[in-house]
């Protein structure tokens, strides 16, 4: 509805049936894979099949573009986030198994982030700043600040150096290069990250979070 989309013209043009959705499947494409000064909207209108125009109306211009395709990529991590006070996430296991449930159907949501946060470019600054500010907030308060997450580490774990090791658990699969992952004949599809969850989450049992009564019972 144009009330949705202020900077775009009035009236609709013809043919635009699922146009908008293609616009920003393929602005995720290019730009995840080139900057952002080398992405233009005749190249997102061509790459879509659709017609330029639409992205004015839709859009208004290719800042517009880019945010609508940022949010609407984050989207599943932002609505992760979404609960009423006073209710958190019950363990770190679970939003582990969320975020890669999340992320194994859109693989390119990390690439894209750690491409956007090392971007340099000036004229995509205040919107990387925007869009991926009110992310990492989010997180930070949901996750690594939340005393029912940092409760669950064992005495002594560095809670800092904790959070740079579950980046790091989280992020690699998705931004490891294929020519690496290759090299050690590792192909990662949506089944392997699920597997590959569960092999981290029993990484952190072993190694960053407390046991409860009953593994230490049988253990002993």
């Amino acid at each position: 509805m144009p009330s949705q989309h202020p900077r775009g013209r009035a009236g609709r043009p013809r043919g635009d049936s699922g146009a908008r959705q293609q616009l920003i499947d393929a602005a995720r494409r290019l730009f995840t894979t080139l900057p952002f000064k080398k992405v233009s909207t005749r190249m997102v209108a061509e790459s879509a099949g659709v017609n330029a125009a639409l992205i004015h109306y839709y859009f208004g211009d290719k800042a517009g573009l880019f945010e609508h395709m940022l949010r609407e990529t984050l989207a599943p991590v932002a609505t992760f986030f979404q609960r009423s006070p006073g209710e958190p996430h019950q363990s770190l296991e679970d939003f582990m198994r969320s975020f890669a449930q999340t992320m194994a159907p859109n693989p390119d949501v990390p690439k894209l982030a750690m491409r956007i946060m090392s971007e340099q470019d000036d004229d995509q600054r205040p919107i990387i700043e925007k869009v991926m500010g009110e992310v990492a907030t989010n997180l930070s308060d949901q996750l690594f600040n939340n005393p029912v997450t940092l409760a669950q580490m064992r005495p002594g774990v560095s809670p800092q150096m904790a959070r740079l090791t579950i980046f790091s658990l989280l992020l690699f699969p998705f931004i490891a290069p294929a020519a690496a992952l290759k090299i050690h004949g590792i192909e990662l599809n949506a089944e392997k990250v699920l597997q590959l969850v569960e092999h981290n989450i029993d990484v952190l049992k072993n190694g960053l979070l407390k046991k409860d009564d009953a593994t230490d019972e049988a253990t002993e």
